[in-house]
């Protein structure tokens, strides 16, 4: 018991906690849940990063500073597309820097044979590691991904609608607490079907035609709620509620995602890839277009260069749909206030705008 490894991700949305279920039921690793991120995380990793570096690569080193102070000697990063491959070894040599004697292993540098290189970090964490139990543990863990998702989605959709504000997010905490706390496939399952039936119970007051708006974006800062300044529930709660809408998730980008079915779905628009999430980013911004939403908000950190690059095109989307977009762009300064104001003067614009269709 006393030589498990302490084993600890950045934090990331609400996917620790399926995380934790890998780590500690199919590695025999102990996990170190990387505390939520809050101001302080953003200060911590403000501190040590260049300057001009992306949120997120400060979020992330402020997350593995957190979880330093508790204990961790070993820091799975995730790797990820964009400069966030690279990212793993700069936040690497800037811990090595601050003293911190901690193993590092990065999924970037799995390389052209994954599989190979996947069983050589297994055995890193745990050199006796059973490949059957591990399997079995990482479907189940990457079952509860996708669970985490789908209730997530249904929350983001109806929350803005409850007679009893907050009672959908409290139904979905208590998921996430159960998931982390099984230790069992018959436990997340057990889950599941409670905070499903919990969403079902709850008592909603929907107009038949609300608002939607969906939401797209930077594959970090779209999901991380804290990152986004909550972005999604501000505007759901606005005026009688709108449903929100966000196609960027853990399951859809890594699970489910076929872009060559999106790129020629925004032919009309872009004929090649522009690097990581913009494909993605320009198809949902299309599709809502398509199903006739009110209104888009575009979500990203400063610098991010890829979505950056997509602007222009979705100015097109917007210009021949038809449709609003907000371009809200996040880095280590960004306020609550400034975004709060944007939100209230975007919904008024797409509320008018409804009325005048009518």
């Amino acid at each position: 018991m006393q030589n498990k490894k302490k084993v600890g991700f950045p934090r990331m949305d609400h996917y620790n906690v399926a995380l934790q279920y890998l780590v500690e039921t199919g590695l025999d690793c102990q996990y170190v849940m990387a505390p939520p991120m809050t101001r302080k995380t953003l200060e911590l990793g403000s501190k040590y990063s260049p300057d001009f570096v992306c949120a997120p690569f400060k979020y992330t080193l402020g997350s593995m500073l957190e979880m330093l102070q508790q204990g961790v000697d070993t820091i799975v990063e995730t790797g990820g597309v964009c400069r966030l491959g690279y990212y793993g070894e700069l936040q690497k040599q800037i811990l090595r820097d601050l003293g911190y004697d901690v193993q590092f292993l990065n999924l970037a540098d799995m390389g052209k044979h994954k599989i190979r290189g996947y069983r050589r970090l297994l055995r890193e964490l745990n050199p006796h590691i059973r490949y059957g139990k591990a399997a079995r543990a990482l479907s189940d863990a990457l079952t509860a991904v996708r669970r985490i998702d789908e209730l997530e989605g249904r929350v983001r959709t109806d929350r803005g609608f409850e007679v009893r504000r907050g009672s959908m997010q409290a139904v979905f905490d208590a998921f996430l607490a159960e998931t982390a706390a099984a230790r069992s496939r018959k436990e997340l399952d057990a889950a599941y079907e409670k905070a499903r039936a919990g969403l079902d119970a709850a008592a909603l007051c929907k107009p038949e035609h609300p608002l939607r708006v969906g939401i797209i974006g930077e594959y970090y800062t779209v999901m991380d709620d804290f990152g986004n300044h909550n972005v999604e529930r501000i505007l759901a709660y606005m005026g009688q509620g709108v449903e929100i809408h966000r196609w960027m998730t853990f399951t859809h980008r890594n699970l489910e995602y076929d872009e060559k079915a999106d790129l020629a779905f925004i032919a009309p628009y872009v004929r090649y890839s522009m690097g990581p999430t913009s494909s993605a980013t320009l198809a949902a911004a299309l599709r809502y277009a398509e199903a006739g939403f009110d209104g888009i908000v575009h979500v990203k950190s400063f610098g991010c260069t890829p979505e950056v690059d997509v602007m222009p095109v979705l100015q097109n989307i917007s210009a021949d749909k038809k449709i609003p977009i907000l371009y809200l762009s996040y880095d280590s300064q960004t306020g609550d206030a400034g975004i709060q104001t944007r939100l209230e003067a975007f919904y008024d614009m797409i509320e008018m705008k409804r009325k005048n269709a009518l």
